[in-house]
């Protein structure tokens, strides 16, 4: 009996302890507007050419709770190339191709009411790693980037 118990302890425990995103993140989130992103690319070191059409193409997000698993399926869209992840647990670093067709190094988490993405590139020694921060406010997914003292933002609403 006292195993029992025990397990049904633990079991209680790590069951609270797993990491969820918030219903409110979930769903398909269409590309509104930007704040700094322009400079930031720029910043990066992006070209003026790539950056306009990055900044024209539509981009729509998608969190979802993955069918197959006990995780998540990230997608970015866009009019120019799709990334889907899927089987995505919060905290554990996976391996897959960025917007940039290379390998990248990604995790997503969630603590404080946000929900991270961050890539470390393979190819680009030296660079530092990317994280972007979402966040729920007044409806609007908000994406925020930073380089430097440079904040970026993007403003999606619910498709």
């Amino acid at each position: 009996m006292k195993c029992l118990l025990l397990f049904l302890g633990l079991f209680a425990v790590s069951a609270w302890a797993t990491k969820s995103i918030p219903d409110e993140f979930l769903g398909k989130w269409a590309h509104e507007k930007d704040e700094n992103f322009d400079e930031f690319l720029q910043k990066k070191g992006v070209g003026w050419l790539t950056r306009k059409l990055i900044l024209f193409s539509s981009v729509t997000k998608v969190f979802a709770k993955d069918k197959k698993s006990n995780g998540y399926v990230m997608e970015s869209l866009t009019s120019k190339k799709n990334v889907k992840y899927e089987g995505v647990q919060l905290g554990k670093e996976f391996t897959a191709a960025g917007m940039d067709s290379t390998k990248h190094k990604i995790t997503f988490d969630f603590a404080d009411g946000k929900l991270t993405e961050k890539h470390i590139r393979f190819e680009s020694e030296g660079q530092p790693e990317e994280t972007y921060a979402y966040y729920v406010k007044d409806g609007k997914l908000i994406m925020e980037m930073t380089n430097g003292d440079l904040v970026a933002k993007r403003y999606f609403k619910k498709a």
